[in-house]
């Protein structure tokens, strides 16, 4: 029998479709949210999915399943921090953890498989990054999803923790912050589209429901390591010239394509360590054209 989870974030854009993965699944789920009835209800959730309102930004949250029976955590709860909010989006994300980590301590919590961001890698000089690369100046939002990593890591009542370190997830609703959303916009808008590093094999996207396939699997495992950081991306396809000018055939654009000049070199995804957790990669064509597909009709 698979170990039941809790999912916090339930009502976020991913925890949509970690939700509907896990039901598909068969796999009983306490859903987190401070709207976690009526997200159950929008989406037609089977009984096993139990809503449970709860605000873990707010200080000193307690809540615990019902059972000690052994439980995962799907970890999705984070504030973006976005512009001009930093303290307080740090403070925010601190009170996140810290409930989480009570969670923990109150429960028979078995993993996490936590949803972290590539942001934690900063200003890599290019190539590459992989578990093993170093942090290099990351912002205030990569520091703080690496502080949430290192203290759920560091939680002695849990036997696993894996990170998995998120590149662009794209998929409906998806952030309109997210670069290639906004390059969606532009192009179905037919506006001209500034870009660098044209030969660029860019990988750093994928689609929200093989996230939460891969989510649900790992929640699903009998044995982990115990400590796991893995960036997932999509396979290498074209370059980035070729993989724009898809979109923009796909999405029926007029818009023209100029090419600036590259301020910081840009940096691809090692999947490596996360396909030995059993990772499969979507190539970043597939990746692209399902995106677009699905922009286009909600456009």
């Amino acid at each position: 029998m698979t170990t039941p989870v809790i999912l916090t974030g339930a009502g976020s854009f991913l925890g949509e479709y970690v939700l509907k993965a896990l039901d598909a699944e068969g796999i009983d789920t306490f859903a987190l949210s401070r709207w976690a009835t009526a997200t159950c209800r929008r989406y037609g959730l089977s009984a096993r999915i139990k809503p449970v309102e709860i605000d873990l930004s707010a200080p000193g949250q307690e809540w615990s399943p019902p059972s000690n029976s052994a439980h995962t955590i799907i970890h999705l709860a984070f504030d973006r921090m976005t512009s001009g909010d930093g303290a307080h989006g740090a403070e925010i994300n601190s009170r996140i953890t810290q409930n989480v980590l009570a969670i923990c301590r109150a429960s028979n919590v078995f993993s996490i498989v936590n949803a972290s961001s590539t942001s934690v890698y900063g200003k890599p000089d290019g190539g590459l990054i992989s578990a093993e690369t170093a942090p290099v100046s990351p912002s205030e939002y990569g520091a703080a999803k690496l502080l949430a990593e290192q203290l759920l890591a560091d939680a002695p009542q849990v036997a696993s923790v894996i990170s998995v370190r998120l590149p662009a997830v794209l998929g409906r609703r998806a952030h309109p912050e997210n670069w290639l959303v906004r390059v969606a916009q532009r192009l179905i808008q037919n506006e001209d589209l500034t870009y660098s590093s044209p030969d660029f094999r860019f990988n750093n996207a994928v689609l929200a429901s093989d996230v939460a396939q891969f989510f649900v699997e790992l929640a699903a495992m009998d044995s982990l390591p115990a400590d796991v950081r893995a960036p997932i991306g999509s396979t290498p396809g074209p370059d980035l010239t070729e993989m724009l000018h898809q979109m923009r055939s796909d999405l029926s654009s007029r818009s023209r394509l100029k090419i600036s000049p590259c301020d910081q070199p840009p940096f691809g995804i090692d999947n490596s360590a996360a396909t030995q957790l059993g990772y499969r990669p979507r190539s970043i064509i597939e990746t692209i054209r399902q995106f677009t597909r699905d922009f286009a009709q909600d456009a």
